[in-house]
């Protein structure tokens, strides 16, 4: 499943800082192409998907608007955006319960 795809290839990033390092330079479609040959396919819209779903439930969770002054997004400025993704987003979604524990399991099923 591609939801999966994206929070498992999130995953493996926020345990593997090397490649984190290594991709939060590169190309969206560079990225994308990495994740496919480590095994995480998944597309450019499915990715921007369960980016946004995640950051929804995140600021849902946290009873905060979801609008243009979202807090959470405070930490992306200055910031690499994949690093934002692994070190703001996933731990905080994390932290809230809005994760299953396995990484092949889905992780914005309601």
């Amino acid at each position: 499943m591609s939801a999966a795809n994206v929070v498992s290839f999130l995953q493996t990033l926020s345990v593997r800082a090397d490649l984190l390092k290594d991709l939060r330079t590169r190309t969206k479609e560079q990225v994308l192409h990495i994740a496919a040959s480590l095994g995480h396919p998944f597309t450019d819209s499915e990715f921007n998907s369960v980016v946004w779903e995640l950051e929804r439930r995140l600021a849902e969770k946290r009873t905060e608007p979801f609008d243009a002054a979202f807090p959470l997004w405070r930490s992306m400025w200055g910031a690499y955006y994949l690093e934002y993704l692994i070190v703001d987003l996933l731990s905080s979604c994390e932290e809230a319960g809005l994760l299953e524990p396995a990484a092949d399991s889905h992780p914005i099923s309601h």
